[in-house]
């Protein structure tokens, strides 16, 4: 292999391994780069439903989210799945702060929202982290029919995790 291709080769290997940012839910990219260890991962939750959607509905839709975060390096991961839903996902992202019964901003955005199954990762500023500790982060999801959220569930800050 010639000293170029090697080093076109180093530079892929090192993006991959680095990570590619993801995507604020603002469609600004978001820093998900770590270089620690994860050390004391806390486990996240929720449990997606038409009830807890605000509007809340009837629709067989449901889905959920887990996923571990770091608070050592700041870096929350997270794998979400839904199924049922009336048509494609239109958006799927977490929001805060808010309690369960109010709409927050959105914080962190899923890729790809039209998947069944998306995952992601992001780095969380201080603000975040205290609001996501504290419960008052949700995760949403909206339709066509449904653009305020189809279903919607609040995040649960658990327990230590073995990682994701």
């Amino acid at each position: 292999m010639s000293y170029i291709n090697q080093r076109v080769a180093f530079a892929v290997v090192l993006l991959l391994l680095v990570g590619i940012p993801s995507l604020h839910a603002d469609g600004k990219k978001k820093d998900t780069r770590t270089l620690a260890t994860p050390t004391s991962l806390l486990a996240i939750t929720a449990e997606l439903d038409g009830a807890a959607a605000l509007p809340s509905n009837s629709e067989a839709a449901t889905g959920d989210v887990t996923g571990s975060y770091d608070p050592t390096t700041h870096v929350l991961r997270f794998q979400a799945r839904f199924l049922n839903l009336t048509g494609p996902a239109t958006n799927a992202k977490f929001h805060g702060p808010a309690a369960f019964d109010r709409s927050g901003w959105a914080t962190v955005a899923a890729p790809r929202p039209e998947a069944r199954l998306v995952s992601g990762t992001a780095l969380l500023d201080a603000e975040e982290e205290q609001d996501l500790l504290a419960g008052r982060w949700y995760f949403n999801v909206t339709t066509e029919k449904h653009p305020q959220g189809e279903i919607r569930g609040m995040v649960h800050v658990t327990h230590t995790a073995n990682g994701l």
